[in-house]
């Protein structure tokens, strides 16, 4: 369930954190045997859905849209330090905290939000500026800038696309326009909502909605990142409250008949009591592998099933790399090292993905009226 590499700039990374963005279906149950090869296969090919150039340079690009509203690019203040590699506690725990104070302000925002009608009876936020409402804007030196270009919503903005250098990750040279992003505001009522799409060569390659319900205290995020063949459907929940925050989301991939579901619950996580706890379940052709535990402020401690029974452990201390043991305590395959890591490494990016996802969106969620 990876989403947009503003801070490391992995289209890798921003994949396999993707998969962590939908509802679990498909369980492929007990009888299917765990094949470590064929799940590693499974998560390498979700990434072809991340594989376009038009995903590319809307992640490389998607940072620089808020500046658009507040002067600065959002990855200034709060998207820069994420680092989607940390394992330790720490790193989760800093996580949560930044995304429950980024769901705070949304929804708080949203409760002091007014709404106007335009002449054609559409509700329209007051969070988008009449200046900027319905305008294209078009990367120049650095930053976007507003254009006479038409094709934009007439309640949202449009951001030009461009090829991007593979190692910078920044627009090449004399600039070669390869697509658009589209954000709509279609908020009403006690709900802030906004549809985000990526088009390119009139394929849809990213499309979903970002909805902030200020009654129950919750942002979901449903939608699909496609490569024209391979699709990955999201579905993401997010709820904050007054001492904690629960984060359930997940992929599926019709096309591998894989699915990903992964709930993580913080409570109390800005003290050193705080701990969050882990559900996390990958379901496909090659078996069905759970893995369930809690990260504590000293570390974390995993149990991981496969096909109904205990199959190893996955312990975490400090900051060190994680250490997986059989279930008999005894050393396991590189082979089955390897994908219990891939599906555990989502469990400690997941916080910093969720972020990532909101950025192209946030000031449209969190302006207040």
């Amino acid at each position: 369930m990876r989403v947009l590499q503003l801070a490391k700039r992995s289209v890798t990374l921003l994949a396999v954190l993707s998969l962590a963005l939908a509802g679990c279906s498909g369980d492929s149950g007990p009888d299917v045997p765990f094949n470590p090869a064929g799940t590693s296969a499974d998560l390498e090919a979700v990434n072809a859905a991340y594989g376009s150039s038009a995903f590319v340079s809307f992640s490389s690009l998607s940072y620089l849209f808020d500046g658009v509203f507040t002067g600065s690019p959002l990855i200034s203040s709060s998207v820069a330090a994420i680092d989607l590699k940390a394992r330790g506690a720490g790193g989760m725990r800093a996580g949560a905290i930044r995304s429950a104070k980024r769901l705070a302000s949304i929804l708080s925002a949203g409760r002091n939000k007014t709404w106007s009608a335009s002449s054609a009876g559409v509700p329209i936020s007051a969070s988008i500026p009449a200046e900027v409402s319905g305008k294209t804007y078009e990367y120049s030196g650095g930053t976007y800038v507003p254009t006479d270009r038409p094709g934009a919503p007439s309640n949202g903005v449009r951001f030009l696309l461009y090829a991007v250098d593979p190692v910078t990750f920044q627009p090449v040279e004399p600039l070669v326009e390869t697509g658009y992003v589209d954000i709509t505001d279609l908020s009403g009522g006690n709900t802030q909502s906004v549809r985000l799409e990526v088009v390119s060569g009139d394929i849809t390659y990213v499309e979903y909605t970002v909805a902030a319900n200020t009654t129950t205290g919750t942002i979901t995020v449903i939608g699909f990142v496609s490569d024209g063949s391979h699709q990955a459907n999201l579905n993401i929940s997010a709820t904050v409250s007054a001492n904690g925050l629960t984060l359930a989301y997940g992929v599926v991939v019709p096309q591998r008949d894989v699915s990903i579901a992964l709930r993580l619950t913080a409570t109390d996580f800005d003290v050193e009591s705080g701990t969050i706890d882990i559900v996390i379940s990958m379901s496909g052709p090659n078996g069905t592998v759970s893995m369930t535990g809690q990260f504590t402020a000293t570390g974390a401690t995993l149990t991981v099933r496969t096909g109904g029974a205990t199959f190893a452990t996955i312990t975490v201390t400090g900051t060190g790399e994680p250490l997986i043991t059989g279930a008999d305590g005894q050393p396991i395959t590189d082979e089955d090292a390897a994908a219990l890591l891939a599906i555990f490494d989502l469990t400690s990016q997941a916080f910093g993905s969720f972020d990532q996802l909101l950025t192209p969106v946030s000031f449209f969620l969190d302006a207040a009226a």
